[in-house]
């Protein structure tokens, strides 16, 4: 529902318009992973699904599109580089426990790759689900096929507006070779990041 955007302060000043933008992405997001799950677990997906879209071109992902700016410029969130050990990726976390509902095991990441970034190595988060969104740049996504004696990766070029979901375990990276990207990253549910289940090193992993 896209009514919060109609909405305009009446005892500010500044005539602040209410957009409500942070909880309706994690609600769009839970939507998405539940109908994914629901899918590998009924036989019509394959385990470590992997899927892409482009909500800039999709009336479906309207409310995404409308608020990927808000979320970008409007919400305060502390910053810490490096991030997941690679000098040049920089990232904070909107956990949905903070701002949503104090029970709630999610959690949206903002994730900025300066370009050069190549080195983030091949890995997967084998106990969490992916939403991944473009906000800003361009980039390469790199999937890991799921065949354990001839992996192949799969690289696919990325910009703003497109959309990345993916189940737990599926082994992937990005690269950034020539323009900053930014990322909204949904994990569902946020495993710390200090925590050694949060992702695991893929054994063919290559960064060059």
């Amino acid at each position: 529902m896209y009514l919060e955007s109609t909405f305009q302060s009446l005892n500010d000043s500044q005539q602040i318009v209410w957009h409500g933008a942070l909880s309706r992405l994690f609600r769009s997001c839970r939507m998405l992973v539940e109908s994914l799950n629901a899918d590998i677990r009924a036989g019509v997906l394959p385990e470590k699904f992997c899927a892409r879209s482009n909500f800039l071109d999709s009336p479906k992902f309207s409310d995404i599109r409308d608020d990927l700016g808000v979320i970008i410029e409007r919400y305060p969130l502390a910053v810490q580089s490096p991030f997941e050990g690679v000098s040049t990726i920089s990232g904070g976390i909107w956990r949905a426990s903070d701002y949503v509902d104090a029970h709630a095991t999610d959690a949206l990441l903002k994730l900025q790759f300066l370009a050069g970034t190549t080195d983030l190595p091949v890995h997967s988060h084998d106990h969490s689900d992916r939403v991944i969104l473009v906000a800003g740049g361009a980039g390469i996504f790199e999937l890991q096929t799921n065949d354990p004696e001839r992996p192949e990766v799969i690289s696919t070029d990325i910009k703003m507006g497109d959309a990345i979901v993916f189940a737990s375990g599926t082994s992937h990276t990005f690269k950034v070779p020539s323009t900053d990207l930014v990322l909204l990253s949904y994990h569902s549910p946020f495993i710390p990041l200090d925590d050694p289940r949060q992702y695991t090193i893929s054994a063919n992993s290559r960064t060059d």
